[in-house]
């Protein structure tokens, strides 16, 4: 006869208890197997998208670089102011107790904010000796001493460049009213863009002129009615000749500003009158 063992209350706790912590470790083993994913963090896939390639044009490709070398030379037939670092300026002020200012360029000297107090510039030359004036620069020393080999003409050429720094009216009889008719148009194509690029044009086509002795020709003064531009201190005088010499017109201040008639071939002689000039 077979016997059958029945368990008791505590065996079967017994049992459980021995048997739950394997079931517990096969239910895991078998979630973990079934392929659930857990969903990635939000600012996992942001990061993903912006490392996506983007195709932007090079800052270096669309626009020029920044020049690392000086220029070549002053080349003002276009208007640029020197940048050859090959010359220097010393500009003297209106106010003699101010002492003298050296520059670098002529930029220097036009953005300056003593400008319209400088009285006149000596320009200086810094460079490699001797003197090769580059293609501008032999054509502003052609213009104004054509007879001149430009390498010869740095004289010239640093003239013309004082010319274009500033030039005051308190000077302006001295520099610009002594200066050949070719130096002045030298000037006049040197620094067009210079702040006093048009006042130097008037000089250099004839429309202005100062103390001292002026013909009526080609080269000199244009016909036409002529003025002081300002009250000329005591002692303005003038006159106006005939080419035979013979005088046609004089006087001081008053008539000088009132205005005189130039024609062809006459002469204008000024003392101390200051600076005439063309008028409209």
């Amino acid at each position: 006869m077979t016997s059958t063992r029945v368990l008791t209350t505590m065996e079967v706790e017994v049992t459980m208890r021995t048997l739950y912590p394997a079931a517990a470790a096969l239910i895991l083993l078998i979630a973990g197997c079934s392929g659930t994913t857990t969903p990635a963090p939000t600012t996992s896939s942001l990061s993903s998208a912006s490392t996506a390639p983007t195709t932007r044009p090079s800052s270096s490709a669309s626009s020029d670089p920044e020049p690392t070398t000086p220029g070549n030379g002053s080349g003002q037939g276009a208007g640029a102011p020197d940048d050859s670092g090959r010359f220097s300026y010393v500009c003297s002020n209106l106010n003699e107790a101010v002492p003298d200012v050296t520059f670098t360029s002529l930029a220097e000297v036009w953005a300056s904010t003593e400008y319209v107090r400088l009285s006149s510039c000596t320009a200086s030359y810094e460079g490699l000796v001797p003197f090769e004036p580059t293609e501008d620069e032999s054509r502003i020393i052609s213009i104004a001493e054509p007879n001149v080999t430009p390498s010869d003409g740095l004289d010239a050429y640093l003239t013309a460049l004082g010319l274009c720094t500033r030039v005051s009216d308190d000077a302006a009889s001295e520099l610009f009213g002594r200066s050949s008719r070719q130096m002045l148009q030298a000037a006049s194509e040197l620094c067009p863009k210079a702040p006093q690029g048009k006042i130097i044009g008037l000089w250099a086509s004839g429309e202005r002129a100062g103390d001292g002795e002026y013909a009526v020709a080609s080269g000199g003064l244009v016909p036409g009615k002529f003025h002081l531009r300002k009250t000329p201190p005591e002692g303005c005088t003038w006159s106006v000749s005939a080419s035979d010499g013979s005088k046609k017109a004089s006087g001081g201040a008053v008539e000088g500003q009132s205005g005189i008639i130039l024609e062809e071939k006459d002469v204008l002689t000024s003392d101390k009158c200051g600076i005439w000039e063309k008028m409209e």
